[in-house]
């Protein structure tokens, strides 16, 4: 089936069966500016316990994606629930995709948008009815950047890792400069659109706009899963003007899906400035093709 993916779900407290492993940086923050996403990267540990812990935005906003990758991470088999925690921060227990970044790392690429403060439960059966999280779900203050100063990883592994990435205010700081660059190069008033009183919202259900006919037939055939990160690009008028993917794990068949589909079937009521007029704005989402 083809829908748009779930993006965070509370779990419960992971049990302390072992002492984490505790990982430090070994490299500096490392912010890279794409013409969709923004990433925020870094290093973490030496040799065979080396981790690379990085955060995409395609949005301006609290929320990222998330992806792990090292040999550390290999092995827990058949899993795709992860257990997380920034700091004190709150624990997560999060989808994810195992697959490989570089040279054949294991890696594991989260399906849904996450923060370091978790939403409430419900925001998420808000997200999981219309595909974005509300306006009003509380910010991140800058208190909780100065308290993530740590990253917990736990279940499936067998023993939890900590990476101990310190307080992350500066961090998000260089982040958050960079998404606004990209409304920018997007052609949106980056100003007017902060200020905007409210987002593109769907009408309907986002569910809807992909159903199992919208699976390709070829990567079907060789039951091949996929998870698509995209952007629509909306007019004042509520009507999608384009389709962009950010990211996506296997190729141009799902990519074609995904845009065919919502282009033809999303509309909005359309984002509203902070003088209540239209004005053209974007929704980000991702699709995640499974069976």
């Amino acid at each position: 089936m083809a829908g748009l993916a779930s993006l965070i779900v509370a779990a419960p407290s992971m049990a302390a069966e072992k002492a984490p492993v505790e990982l430090a940086p070994t490299t500096p923050w490392n912010v890279h500016y794409a013409d969709d996403y923004c990433r925020l990267a870094r290093f973490f540990g030496e040799g065979k316990q080396r981790v690379i812990l990085s955060m995409e935005q395609g949005e301006p906003g609290d929320g990222f994606r998330l992806t792990l990758a090292g040999a550390i991470l290999d092995g827990p088999g058949g899993k795709d629930e992860a257990s997380i925690a920034f700091g004190e921060l709150g624990e997560q227990k999060l989808q994810f995709f195992p697959g490989t970044v570089g040279d054949d790392m294991p890696a594991w690429i989260f399906s849904g948008n996450i923060r370091i403060r978790p939403y409430s439960t419900d925001d998420g059966r808000f997200a999981a009815k219309h595909g974005y999280y509300p306006d009003s779900a509380g910010p991140i203050s800058e208190a909780d950047k100065a308290a993530a100063a740590s990253l917990l990883i736990g279940r499936p592994l067998r023993q939890p890792v900590r990476l101990k990435t310190g307080p992350m205010k500066a961090a998000f700081t260089a982040m958050n400069s960079c998404t606004d660059e990209l409304l920018e190069h997007w052609g949106i008033d980056a100003a007017r659109h902060r200020e905007r009183s409210r987002s593109a919202m769907p009408v309907g259900s986002p569910g809807k706009w992909l159903n199992s006919n919208d699976y390709p037939p070829a990567m079907l055939a060789k039951g091949q899963p996929g998870l698509v990160r995209f952007r629509l690009s909306v007019g004042a008028d509520g009507v999608p003007t384009a389709c962009h993917i950010q990211r996506s794990t296997n190729g141009k068949p799902f990519d074609d899906a995904v845009c065919k589909g919502v282009m033809r079937r999303a509309r909005f009521e359309p984002a509203l400035d902070k003088d209540g007029q239209p004005l053209a704005s974007y929704y980000v989402n991702a699709v995640q093709f499974q069976f």
